[in-house]
């Protein structure tokens, strides 16, 4: 006869809550590997006048870092607030928010009106906050104690100017929109970077103003990696990391200067630190599509539309060609005839007259690319480009060639090469019947970076260089570059 031992039932309890125990941290392994989802937050366009000047759209750049690196929110943009019917499709939870404000001496005044979607839509009031005059940081720390969103991170020391004057210089640089103006800036933005040197912010836009000032006055900044752009916003990542608008301006420099890989990187980790902002994403699909990495791009592009919900607008920077590299005309004239609904300059007209002579509409065509040669038409490349295309459409070839190397003449003084525009180049000789110099374009392109196998290979107006007798070296090179990125960035490397 066998005794039954005392310790069964302890060590059955035992095996119960280890199980239990290894259920827990299971699902606390999910969860953990899941971030919970952002608060999305819309701002509407803030007011502030500063001696004269509306430094609105700074305050709102300057609110929009703060939400991104201090809440890790989705955050959104919009000039007035939405129609019933907009609101009706955003998620519920979304938070709307305005800032009113007021400039006295150097002291800043902020009052803050706040809803969420579903409040607005069941009529309840908005919630307002009134920060008094204070110094700048002060009235900003105000803010940051009484909005509606839990801080998780601790870094408004680096976004805000220690020095009250030096908070308003910052949101004047902020307001720039225009390249041109920027360029101007760029020593009263070194000036406010060297004497607030712990500011991501203002190296940010030290950084931002350089960049531009690499298209438009390329005297003003250094060449390549070393150049005061990229250790600016080198700078402003180390103070900051992750810091969304930073690491996208930066991710940008790097893929029109050819070093995609190094953009990438940089684009991963960021989105490590803060999977939540939009425009992160934008910048893998930039980097993603002129190296050939045409699966990145078009999940990253998923992945911004998800975020920014149903009052997404297109980017401001450039017309979206990874759909067309896909060789999807369909959803790629969709993009640009939402991009032309939100502005009208050289770039998106230079797209859609390409698009409709893709599409066999000269006709069409020629309107548009007429109305993007207007001398009042900026950006400068593409109105440039615009004349070379009417030139082709209108039968006058020799002209649209001599046009054509008068750009190429200018653009080889250019700081900033960007192979994808190169590549364009490269497209307009072909079609006028120059395939020599259309391959020494390509071949340029390349050794600038830009290196989408699959456009190359596919791009109609090409044809004639994929004649060349230098095509297949040039296509074996493209296609090297490809294996090894791929290798190095799966798509899945930049989940959230």
């Amino acid at each position: 006869m066998t005794v039954p031992s005392p310790h069964v039932p302890l060590r059955r309890q035992i095996w119960v809550i280890l199980g239990v125990a290894m259920l827990g941290l299971g699902t606390l392994g999910l969860v953990l590997r899941k971030p919970p989802a952002a608060d999305r937050v819309l701002i509407l366009a803030p007011s502030l006048e500063s001696q004269g000047k509306e430094v609105g759209p700074g305050l709102e750049t300057l609110l929009s870092d703060c939400l991104e690196v201090l809440a890790g929110a989705t955050v959104t943009h919009a000039t007035a607030l939405p129609s019933l019917a907009d609101l009706r499709r955003l998620p519920p939870h979304t938070r709307l928010l305005q800032l009113r404000g007021g400039r006295d001496g150097d002291r800043l005044s902020l009052t803050l009106d706040w809803n969420t979607v579903a409040g607005l839509l069941a009529d309840r009031p908005w919630l307002q906050d009134v920060a008094p005059s204070r110094e700048p940081r002060k009235t900003l720390e105000h803010v940051i104690q009484h909005w509606p969103f839990p801080t998780a991170h601790r870094q408004l020391d680096e976004l805000i100017p220690r020095t009250p004057g030096h908070f308003w210089q910052l949101l004047e640089g902020l307001s720039i929109r225009d390249d041109r103006t920027a360029a101007e800036h760029v020593a009263a933005s070194q000036q406010l970077a060297e004497a607030e040197p712990d500011c991501a912010a203002a190296w940010t836009t030290l950084g931002d103003h350089l960049y531009r000032s690499l298209w438009v006055s390329p005297d003003q900044a250094g060449i390549g990696l070393n150049s005061r752009t990229h250790r600016a916003f080198q700078k402003a990542v180390g103070l900051v990391p992750g810091y969304p608008r930073a690491t996208f301006l930066w991710s940008m420099m790097l893929t029109d200067t050819g070093n995609q890989s190094l953009a990438l990187r940089t684009l991963k980790e960021a989105v490590r630190l803060r999977p939540s902002s939009p425009d992160l994403y934008l910048g893998i699909a930039y980097a993603g599509r002129t190296s050939g990495l045409l699966e990145v791009a078009r999940k990253a592009l998923a992945r911004r539309e998800s975020l920014l919900g149903p009052l997404a607008s297109p980017s401001a920077w450039f017309a979206e060609t990874t759909y067309l590299y896909l060789g999807d005309q369909k959803a790629f004239g969709r993009e640009l005839a939402r991009a032309g609904s939100f502005r009208q300059d050289a770039s998106i007209l230079f797209y859609q007259g390409y698009f409709a002579l893709l599409q066999g509409r000269p006709g069409e065509a020629l309107t548009f690319l007429k109305a993007g040669s207007d001398p009042e038409m900026g950006p400068t490349p593409f109105r440039d480009l615009c004349r070379v295309y009417c030139a082709y459409l209108e039968g006058r070839p020799e002209e649209g060639l001599r046009e054509l190397r008068d750009i190429d003449e200018i653009r080889g003084k250019l700081r900033i090469p960007d192979g994808e525009w190169t590549f364009k180049e490269a497209e307009a000789y072909s079609l006028l019947g120059d395939p020599e110099r259309g391959v020494d374009c390509a071949t340029r392109a390349f050794v600038q970076g830009f290196s989408c196998a699959t456009w190359y290979e596919t791009a109609p107006f090409l044809e004639r260089v994929r004649k060349h007798p230098r095509w297949p070296m040039l296509r074996r090179n493209l296609r090297e570059r490809r294996a090894v990125l791929e290798g190095s960035f799966p798509p899945a490397s930049f989940d959230p």
